[in-house]
């Protein structure tokens, strides 16, 4: 019998009201959280191992992250704001299970479906890069992956794109019979 492979946590990524639900009932550092997953794609091993000197002005330094990989990603308004209204680097170092419990309580008091995860974040963070005409290469490379078909995973496109393509390329199929007629 074929075992199924295993897919990740998140099946889709969080949806912006959601995350405005979500952050709603968030404690200052479940903010801070929240926001470094949705803003710069950090998984939660990663918020754990974050440091003060990782924190730039527009780049996140994610040290020893997956597979021991350092990668840099970006530090937005939000991020920086949520870290300075809490108290992130005076309290102790957050354990991966405590995020863990304090997203589903929180998930929970939004009254948000089960299937919505900090890892759906992440998706979120790809998704939006994506919208926003960034290359895949280079949200590759801000979600630290190796493969380009694992990125893949993460961009959870909206249908009214299919038919931008679908615009495009009937754009220029029109424009193909215009300089080359066929011979028929």
């Amino acid at each position: 019998m074929r075992r199924r492979r295993y897919v990740g946590h998140a099946r889709r990524a969080i949806e912006e009201w959601e995350l405005v639900e979500l952050l709603g009932v968030a404690t200052r550092r479940g903010r801070v959280v929240y926001q470094l997953a949705a803003d710069a794609g950090l998984r939660r091993s990663e918020v754990c191992r974050l440091r003060m000197e990782d924190v730039g002005p527009s780049r996140i330094r994610i040290a020893a992250g997956k597979c021991n990989v350092t990668r840099w990603t970006i530090c937005t308004e939000r991020i920086r704001e949520a870290i300075s209204r809490s108290d992130w680097w005076t309290r102790g170092p957050m354990s991966y299970s405590w995020i863990g419990g304090m997203v589903e309580r929180d998930r929970r008091r939004a009254g948000l479906p089960s299937d919505l995860c900090l890892h759906s974040l992440r998706h979120r963070f790809a998704t939006r890069l994506l919208r926003a005409g960034v290359n895949l290469v280079d949200i590759q490379a801000l979600l630290g992956h190796n493969d380009l078909g694992t990125t893949a995973v993460y961009l959870h496109d909206a249908p009214e794109r299919f038919d931008q393509a679908r615009l495009a390329i009937e754009g220029l199929c029109t424009g193909l019979l215009v300089q080359a007629p066929l011979d028929i």
